[in-house]
């Protein structure tokens, strides 16, 4: 909801000269055919030559944010820079929060931002002018991007390995419903600032996150909490009314605290290279979800069914997802997904003059980027070591964010032959596709605990190898939930 209430419909504008009306650019520069009778204005601004006026067709809302704050003159650029400083936001914060996120656990960092997140957006409503707004919206994109990230991570070390299909069921519903909620909330009002101010209210629930949510076991083990982890044992043997015997997994072994960052990432060429596979997948899927999810408002002229076929069709697609991952390895999901992500893509070239059947393939692209979106993340989690995993996921959202970046642009250019953007995209999403192949399966397989294990498997260790010692306070114990 705080991503996709930023959606900005092109305005169809003309000028108005006295009683008639001439042809106008994007920023509103006089267009007349040579020797017309008013053709010796061209490359004059309308609105800033006498007896001229800007007049806007498709416009009939309460207020505008183009026009209240004067863009609708101004380039695409700047009218979509709402997304795109959201995205810059993040992309600037978010690994340092997850540094954070390492050092100092998942738990105050996703209750923190999901909390500034919330004011942030609020406060946009009242914004007074576009440069307090764009502000506004890039500590909404550095806050909600960080809980959503560190939270990514965290789930993933909450759940065990067997359960984690059940995360995509509870992601995708609750996005669907998100996007659901935006469109709801363009229906109650055509003012600009009572959706924003309407649309935030669910996110009240980031101030009752610090009672509710626990802290990361494996981050608990990694930092050698001790104390705080037996406290998560007896609170998930309560919840779920079983008491699992711990001896049968007791060791001996002390496990030490790690503090790694970037110095020790940098250090292992594989990590690198999982970094860099999985952000470029990322890149790819981010921006043919977003391009589709803003293509599909502005290609018709029912914009609110459009963009509400756009918003239901990934709660199918989400559900989809548990039984696939159940049956199905994550690397397999992924490459399938993009092959036939890749195909629908074609598929739009194909019927670009046909509307229902353009709409439709680009609904199955979305399909598949919506699932591709559900099981990579937990994929590309399962990669990365525990002691720096809310580092990786975070460098793995800058390409992702640059996919956001684009996203909203590809309305607005004109390329001719116009299927060959489409092709563009298929491409890379045919190499993702490929890429996904060079990299390993992690169903059934422990998480890493620090980059060394990467390379030495045997050494990983997480719940599964935690018990309290009796014999000695300094001993640290492991235990299993997987």
């Amino acid at each position: 909801m705080y991503v996709m209430s930023f959606v900005q419909l092109n305005l169809n504008k003309t000028c108005r000269i006295g009683n008639e009306t001439v042809k106008i650019g994007q920023t509103c520069e006089i267009e007349e055919d040579p020797g017309a009778r008013w053709s010796e204005w061209n490359g004059e601004y309308c609105g800033l030559v006498n007896e001229t006026k800007v007049e806007i067709s498709n416009h009939n809302a309460r207020t505008n944010l183009l026009i209240e704050f004067s863009l609708h003159c101004s380039h695409w650029f700047f009218q979509e820079f709402g997304l795109t400083i959201f995205t810059i936001g993040a992309v600037v914060a978010v690994p340092f929060m997850s540094m954070l996120a390492d050092r100092y656990g998942r738990k105050p960092i996703i209750v923190a931002t999901a909390i500034v997140a919330f004011l942030a957006n609020l406060a946009a409503s009242f914004s007074p002018n576009y440069a307090i707004f764009l502000v506004l919206r890039a500590i909404v994109g550095a806050s909600s991007d960080t809980y959503l990230s560190v939270g990514s991570v965290a789930t993933c070390e909450y759940i065990s390995e067997k359960a984690r299909a059940w995360i995509t069921v509870v992601y995708n519903v609750a996005w669907s419903l998100g996007m659901v909620w935006t469109l709801l909330v363009t229906l109650m009002t055509t003012d600009w600032r009572w959706r924003y101010f309407i649309v935030v209210f669910p996110g009240v629930y980031a101030f009752v996150l610090w009672a509710c949510l626990p802290e990361s076991p494996h981050w608990l083990i990694v930092k050698n909490r001790t104390e705080r982890l037996k406290k998560y044992i007896k609170t998930a043997n309560r919840i779920n009314k079983k008491t699992p015997d711990f001896r049968e997994c007791q060791q001996n072994s002390h496990h030490d605290e790690k503090h790694e960052g970037l110095k020790a990432l940098s250090r292992s060429k594989k990590l690198i290279w999982i970094l860099f596979a999985n952000g470029f997948i990322e890149m790819v899927i981010s921006l043919v979800y977003f391009a589709i999810s803003f293509l599909c408002v502005v290609l018709g002229d029912d914009h609110v069914t459009a963009f509400l076929y756009s918003s239901i069709i990934e709660i199918p697609a989400g559900l989809a997802v548990l039984p696939l991952m159940m049956a199905m390895g994550r690397k397999t999901i992924v490459i399938w997904c993009l092959v036939f992500q890749t195909l629908s893509l074609i598929g739009v070239t194909v019927f670009l003059d046909v509307y229902s059947m353009k709409l439709g393939m680009m609904l199955v692209a979305k399909v598949m980027a919506t699932i591709i979106y559900s099981v990579h993340p937990i994929w590309a989690n399962e990669q990365f070591p525990t002691s720096v995993r809310s580092l990786c996921f975070s460098l793995m959202n800058v390409p992702q964010s640059m996919g956001i970046i684009m996203s909203p642009y590809l309305k607005h250019i004109a390329i001719s032959p116009n299927w060959l953007p489409f092709t563009v995209i298929a491409l890379f999403s045919f190499i993702s596709a490929t890429i996904a192949f060079m990299l390993n399966e992690t169903k059934n397989v422990k998480l890493p605990t620090d980059v060394e294990s990467l390379s030495n498997p045997g050494e990983a260790a997480d719940l599964s190898e935690f018990v309290s010692s009796p014999s000695s306070s300094s001993t640290s114990s492991k235990t299993e939930t997987e």
